[in-house]
C-alpha cells in the first residue's frame, strides 16, 4: 500500500528541476542593482582668481579695505593639489574631495606688508556627481580650513592655533561645480582633466584681529584615477 502523501504526479527529479528553473526565471525578471564602482584619484592644477574685496580689522586701528588681486603660485613654496574618493552606482555617484587651493595677495596696501592663505585654502567637500556620454558633472559643498600668514602694521601672524592645536583654522565655507573628462590609460587606470569653479567665504585671523574676504576661482586640474571596475 502506498501512502497518499508520498505520491506525486511529477517525478521528484523533474520537480526539483522545475523549482530551479522557476527560481532562475524569477531572479532574471527581478530588477538588478546597478553596478557599483569605487574610485580613488589625485590631481595637480592651477587656478585663476577674481579680484575681491578684503577688509582687515585690527584692534586699536581703523579698518583697512581694499580690492585684492589674488594669485595661486601652484608650485611655490607649497604645491596646489587635491584628491577624491568616490562611490558610483550606475551613472550617479557621491564623493568626498579635498583641494589644497592657495591665495596670495599681489597688491597689499601700505599698512599690509603681506597677506596670504597657504598652506592653503583647504576645501573639504561632499560632492554629488552624474555622468553622461563620457562627461562627468558634479556639485559640491563643505567647510574650508585655512592657514593664514600675514604681517599687518608690522605685526606678524603665522603660528595659528587651530583645530586640534594644528595650524588649520576653520576659515569659512565653499561651493564647487565641475566638469570632468577621462581617458583610459591602463585597465582600471584613467587620466583625467577637470574644469572647476569654486566660491568661498573666508574669515581668518591676523595679529590682534581678523581679515574677511571671498574667493571666486576657476580651476584646471589634471591627474590619475584608479577605479574598481574598468568602466
Amino acid at each position: 500500500m502506498v501512502c497518499p502523501t508520498s505520491r506525486s504526479d511529477i517525478p521528484r527529479p523533474a520537480g526539483r528541476y522545475l523549482w530551479a528553473l522557476g527560481a532562475i526565471l524569477i531572479a532574471a525578471a527581478a530588477p538588478q542593482p546597478l553596478a557599483a564602482q569605487w574610485r580613488v584619484e589625485g590631481w595637480f592644477g592651477d587656478a585663476v582668481q577674481l579680484p575681491t574685496p578684503v577688509t582687515f580689522h585690527q584692534a586699536g586701528h581703523a579698518d583697512i579695505s581694499v580690492t585684492g588681486d589674488w594669485a595661486t603660485h601652484p608650485w611655490e613654496p607649497t604645491w596646489y593639489y587635491g584628491g577624491e574618493i568616490a562611490h558610483w552606482s550606475g551613472n550617479d555617484g557621491w564623493g568626498f574631495q579635498y583641494t589644497h587651493h592657495k591665495m596670495y595677495m599681489e597688491n597689499p596696501p601700505p599698512d599690509v606688508q603681506y597677506f596670504r592663505i597657504t598652506n592653503g585654502v583647504n576645501f573639504l567637500l561632499v560632492e554629488r556627481m552624474h555622468r553622461s556620454h563620457g562627461w562627468e558633472f558634479g556639485i559640491a559643498a563643505g567647510p574650508v580650513l585655512a592657514v593664514p600668514v600675514s604681517e599687518v602694521r608690522g605685526l606678524k601672524y603665522g603660528q595659528a592655533h587651530g583645530i586640534f592645536h594644528s595650524q588649520y583654522e576653520f576659515g569659512g565655507a565653499g561651493l564647487e561645480a565641475d566638469v570632468t573628462r577621462r581617458l583610459r590609460l591602463l585597465p582600471f587606470t584613467y587620466g583625467l582633466i577637470s574644469l572647476k569653479g569654486t566660491a568661498a567665504y573666508l574669515h581668518v585671523p591676523i595679529a590682534n584681529g581678523h581679515a574677511q574676504t571671498t574667493d571666486f576661482a576657476l580651476h584646471i586640474q589634471y591627474g590619475l584615477s584608479l577605479q574598481s571596475k574598468p568602466k
